[in-house]
């Protein structure tokens, strides 16, 4: 098997470290399934989520980060849908891109039938920590059915790994563009759009623009793109219920469903914006 290569000519970072087995348990025990739900049918081929986090292990990539879906079902803590994000690992330390971004492959399982493997391609960036999610349509997320071999979602992984530096190139047009005011404020509009229903947003476009550090004041598509993610996915902002007219804070987007979606939505805006502007 080859060795997995992101293949870029920017520069390498130092390794987050990696998360051993009893932190992955901590956050999502259910990557430790031992069996299915016991509602799965006979037909359901399973395959421990550890077995496939080993096997990444052992082919460079390291998980560093988990997180699981919450039920209320007695019982089924223990198979819920999961995430877990991998870097690779190199004698260099972690590949890092542009300075600034960590390429990640994002598996996604669950052992309730709720999920099948799903393996997406992942952006961390350096300054906010952001778990970006890449759009479909740059690279193409791979579902592989639960066949009882791990080897499937080794070789999805491969092929969104080969795919990175379409991501990369995306990024670094997004780079090149330059927002006026008027169309950051649009840009905002549109994500909260994606965000919340018609007159439900308890936020303005002028606060979901609105950068949380310096480093974010910047105005091409790229930034704005990130300030606009940020905003939306890890809430904290102070606004108003438009019913009630009281106070509120915006919540995070948690479910792993509901962030994939989001995420990959906001790229896709980013894209669309790309368009118009070119």
């Amino acid at each position: 098997m080859n060795t997995m290569n992101f293949n870029n000519r920017h520069s390498f970072g130092q390794p987050q470290a990696a998360m051993t087995n009893d932190q992955l348990r901590a956050v999502a025990p259910s990557i430790f399934a031992t069996q299915p739900w016991h509602a799965m049918s006979d037909k359901y081929a399973f395959i421990p989520t550890i077995t496939v986090v080993e096997a990444l292990r052992q082919n460079g990539l390291v998980p560093v980060s988990a997180v699981q879906s919450r039920t209320r079902v007695p019982g089924k803590g223990e198979f819920t849908k999961h995430q877990i994000r991998f870097r690779q690992i190199s004698g260099e330390g972690v590949t890092r891109f542009l300075g600034q971004l960590f390429p990640e492959v994002v598996v996604t399982n669950s052992h309730d039938g709720a999920s099948a493997y799903k393996v997406d391609a992942g952006l961390k960036r350096l300054i906010c920590l952001n778990g970006l999610m890449v759009d479909d349509s740059i690279i193409g997320a791979v579902s592989v059915r639960h066949s009882g071999n791990p080897d499937g979602i080794i070789d999805a992984s491969y092929e969104v790994i080969d795919q990175m530096p379409r991501a990369i190139e995306s990024v670094e047009s997004f780079q090149r563009l330059q927002l006026a005011p008027a169309e950051q404020a649009a840009f905002a509009t549109a994500a909260i759009a994606l965000r919340y229903d018609e007159g439900e947003a308890p936020v303005t476009p002028a606060q979901v623009i609105t950068p949380r550090r310096v480093q974010d004041r910047a105005t091409d598509l790229w930034t704005s793109f990130n300030v606009v993610q940020e905003n939306l996915v890890q809430g904290g902002l102070r606004g108003r219920n438009p019913e009630t007219l009281r106070r509120a804070r915006t919540r995070a987007v948690t479910g792993i469903a509901e962030n994939t979606k989001l995420n990959k939505a906001l790229w896709t805006l980013a894209e669309e914006m790309k368009k118009l502007k070119s």
